[in-house]
């Protein structure tokens, strides 16, 4: 009994050996798959994020000076096909300026660009089309403070919502803040947003937006040239032969109002339910070493002036011009220049106000390769031709060394040479700068700092 069970027993176990060697190359490749599979998933979010990264670099607004961008460096994802980005800049300087009350030291934040932090995301909706947002707030890091002020909302305009939305409290966002559509057909936003004629000004100067002496942060004051405009609705076009454009319309004010209204209560400025109304249109061209663009706006003015006694305004005036600008690569030295004009006009106030009513100006500048980082400098002119006759000129140099692609320390010296009747103050990439002390004085100062990018 017993040899015949033993020699039952062997082929049932030469049967289950066969089988587990059998079944073997099946688990293997079981696992293979499996693994297979997990490395396509983990190269594929990497591809997308890599792919969000090089697009915001390629999409975001450029407002930062020789080091533009705010440098994501952080991808993180939402969801299935959504990224969320998180970049900023941190700057900070120590400058002395002597704006007519003697020599005053003081440490900024915001000498080469301003601080920042910022979120922005997308999110595949399918059928070649993305959900967009982006919210930027600035920083100031030599208080600790979000470097923003307070909405004045719409006269009229502060009913409470059910969301509970009162429209007065802080500007946390003030840089910029936007949600909309993307598609191959171009971008689609609406918020708080640069209007195409600031950033042209800022890619047509070799310092941007920063330092001292750029003329950023004189040419502007032109036609009173937008910057940001709240309530705004803006088409950014893709890019066709080199070419692209950007339309800003804004509903203004939004003074919810059906006649002319005093601002506030005693007040002698008046307005209208078009304060602020107007649009802007950017044309850019980007090609081999030239960048060139023009620009064009056409706003309303937010008030008039109607003192209770003397000459009057008699309504909102508007404000137009028109710039054209761009930058060259040499090779060894890359050329900055552009030419503003602008008028500010209508309801009286050429003779009442007056203020830059009819102005122009130009600017030349260059940013040259040196001892491993780069020499700036410009010049800038400012010809008022209204009936105040404030011109000014504007001279700037700095230098910028790169530790890292990210840390870059920076030097700078301008100053504003104002003419009799003018008082422009020098200006940098952010910082609060003192006023003026009297007409016709020339604000002088120097600057260095450390500019990280995040």
């Amino acid at each position: 009994m017993t040899t015949i069970s033993r020699s039952l027993r062997r082929p049932g176990l030469a049967c289950l050996i066969a089988s587990l060697f059998a079944a073997a190359p099946a688990f293997a490749d079981s696992e293979i798959d499996a693994l297979k599979r997990e490395l396509a998933e983990q190269r594929q979010l990497i591809q997308q994020l890599l792919k969000n990264q090089e697009a915001q670099k390629k999409t975001e607004v450029q407002t930062a000076g020789p080091a533009r961008g705010a440098g994501l460096q952080m991808g993180v994802p939402t969801g299935p096909s959504g990224t969320l980005t998180i970049y900023g800049v941190a700057d900070v300087s120590a400058s002395t300026v002597n704006s007519g009350y003697g020599q005053k030291s003081t440490i900024g934040s915001g000498g080469m660009t301003s601080s920042r932090i910022g979120f922005k995301g997308e999110k595949e909706l399918g059928e070649e089309l993305k959900a967009v947002y982006l919210m930027e707030a600035g920083l100031l890091f030599d208080t600790g403070s979000v470097g923003a002020g307070g909405i004045t909302p719409g006269i009229n305009n502060t009913g409470v919502s059910s969301g509970g939305q009162t429209s007065n409290g802080s500007q946390i966002f003030s840089r910029q803040i936007y949600a909309g559509l993307q598609s191959r057909f171009g971008t689609l936003t609406a918020g708080r947003q640069y209007a195409g004629s600031y950033t042209s000004s800022v890619i047509s100067a070799a310092m941007g937006a920063g330092f001292f002496g750029s003329s950023a942060g004189l040419l502007p004051l032109i036609g009173g040239m937008p910057t940001r405009l709240n309530n705004s609705l803006v088409y950014a076009s893709p890019k066709v032969a080199g070419f692209s454009g950007q339309l800003t319309l804004t509903s203004g004010s939004e003074n919810n109002v059906n006649m002319v209204t005093p601002t506030a209560a005693g007040s002698t400025a008046m307005t209208t339910d078009k304060a602020s109304r107007g649009g802007d249109l950017a044309l850019y061209y980007a090609g081999g070493p030239l960048n060139a663009t023009f620009t064009t706006w056409s706003l309303d003015n937010a008030s008039y002036a109607v003192p209770a006694s003397g000459a009057q305004e008699t309504g909102l005036a508007k404000r137009r011009g028109w710039q054209v600008g761009g930058n060259y690569n040499l090779g060894f030295a890359t050329l900055y220049g552009n030419y503003v004009y602008g008028r500010i006009g209508g309801g009286n106030y050429e003779n009442v106000t007056a203020t830059l009513s009819k102005a122009e100006g130009w600017s030349l500048s260059a940013g040259v390769p040196l001892w491993g980082g780069k020499a700036y400098a410009s010049y800038s002119q400012l010809e008022d031709k209204s009936i105040k006759n404030r011109d000014a000129t504007l001279v700037g140099l700095a230098y910028a060394y790169k530790l890292q692609d990210s840390t870059t320390l920076y030097g700078s010296w301008g100053k504003v040479l104002n003419k009799a009747g003018a008082s422009y103050s020098l200006t940098d990439g952010g910082n609060l700068v003192g006023t003026v002390a009297k007409p016709g004085y020339d604000p002088n100062g120097y600057m260095v700092g450390v500019n990280h990018v995040f």
